[in-house]
């Protein structure tokens, strides 16, 4: 739990019953305490700077505690030369808990992930670098010497097999020129149709009235190439889109793609124009299941062809939900059941269930452990079982074949259940 102080509610007048009786406050309660009564405001009160003039309306945290980090966007030069792609700046660090961004960030992309992506690696990698280190100390015991090996190779972690092929550069490299084309096999009806059925379903479940069009954001995870996240930035629909994906070699590439149709609009091709100019994209290394952005920031988040890959889907869809503005929405992509076109005939995948189950029973093939064959594929049921599970409603899909697009939404709640949630945390009596 919250660690817990004691307090005397200074709004209670001396001598009444309530007076100095203390009282148990969450310090997440105190916070949002001390900001209607404006202590404290001061403190949490954003600063316009350059970056955020261009469009960067989202906060972003700590990867370790999830604190509201102090970025100097200006220091970075952010948006400078770069027309809608905000540089990251330089050795980001957090002032509460001593966290500080790796050497590993690139030019391109800030690195909020709690592991480096140079502590990623298989085993035959890690045994190679195990006996560099050991040539590197000179067969020397002092392990707090000069040789000895960073922290990021002091602690290495092994990848979910999936997770680990695109971490490769050869993957991220023909993922866009030809890898994810392929989905047609599934009844993916390519890119331009896919955003237009993301946008359909973004217009069609809109519950908070008149959209709020360029002061919008989007986050894209498990952007890879960046594909669809250029084709938010070009929407004109969004001021702030955020590109996230755990794969270095990804962000690498889909910065070279930006780059690539940025260049082109500023020389009067197509590929710089709708609305590009009057948003900002940045781009993120970051684990879905461990977003590092304030709950509540963003308007929509989208995973494209993306589900299916993550270790633990759970995770990430309830980290999706904390991130999602209240009438927010996510929107993903992903590959159903060999047997859902069957169900789709039939009128219900109902009747196909026992062959789903026999699907998933053997879906790593022989020896899975082995072969790496790890992708999950989904039921439409399974789908939304999920997004109800972390607190999603409104699902809706469009598939077909083995391709699906599904929507959630999540739930407004009145004003009055949030300051009854409040109370009840802020006045927790011994």
């Amino acid at each position: 739990g919250a660690r817990l102080q004691r307090a005397v509610d200074p709004t209670v007048a001396p001598g009444s019953a309530a007076a100095g009786r203390p009282t148990r406050v969450g310090r997440s309660g105190a916070r949002r305490r001390d900001e209607r009564r404006g202590v404290g405001a001061s403190r949490v009160r954003r600063v316009p700077t350059k970056a955020s003039q261009r469009g960067i309306h989202v906060d972003l945290t700590c990867p370790v505690c999830t604190e509201v980090l102090q970025v100097p966007w200006e220091e970075a030069g952010a948006g400078a030369n770069e027309g809608p792609i905000v540089r990251p700046p330089k050795n980001l660090a957090c002032c509460s808990c001593g966290w500080k961004e790796t050497a590993a960030s690139s030019e391109n992309h800030l690195n909020l992930s709690v592991l480096p992506s140079d502590a990623i690696s298989s085993s035959s990698s890690s045994v190679f670098d195990a006996v560099r280190d050991l040539v590197a100390q000179g067969g020397s015991s002092d392990k707090g010497g000069a040789g000895a090996p960073s922290s990021s190779l002091r602690y290495r972690e092994k990848n979910w097999s999936v997770s680990q092929l695109f971490q490769s550069p050869v993957i991220s490299y023909v993922y866009e020129r030809g890898w994810r084309q392929g989905f047609d096999w599934a009844g993916f009806p390519g890119a331009d149709e896919e955003f237009a059925i993301l946008e359909r379903l973004y217009a069609k479940t809109e519950t908070r009235g008149p959209s709020a069009g360029p002061h919008e954001s989007v986050l894209d995870v498990s952007c890879g190439t960046g594909l669809f996240s250029r084709k938010f930035l070009k929407s004109g629909k969004f001021g702030t889109i955020i590109a996230s994906d755990y794969s270095e070699n990804m962000l690498t590439q889909a910065y070279t793609f930006l780059s690539e149709e940025m260049g082109k609009g500023r020389s009067g091709g197509n590929g710089g124009g709708g609305g590009a100019e009057d948003a900002s994209l940045l781009l993120v290394r970051a684990d879905v299941a461990r977003l590092p952005f304030p709950s509540k920031s963003f308007d929509l988040v989208h995973a494209g062809a993306a589900i299916h890959c993550w270790p633990t889907p759970s995770l990430g869809i309830a980290e999706i939900t904390r991130v999602l503005k209240p009438g927010g929405r996510l929107i993903g992509s992903t590959f159903l059941l060999a047997a859902s076109p069957l169900g789709q005939s039939l009128g219900s995948d109902d009747f196909v269930k026992p062959l789903f189950e026999l699907e998933k029973e053997f879906s790593g093939g022989f020896l899975p452990g082995l072969t790496g064959r790890n992708y999950r594929f989904w039921s439409e049921e399974e789908l939304a079982g999920l997004c109800e599970l972390c607190g999603l409603e409104n699902f809706q899909v469009e598939r077909d074949n083995r391709f699906i697009m599904f929507c959630a939404t999540k739930p407004f709640k009145s004003a009055d259940a949030n300051q009854e949630a409040e109370t009840k945390q802020e006045n927790l009596y011994y």
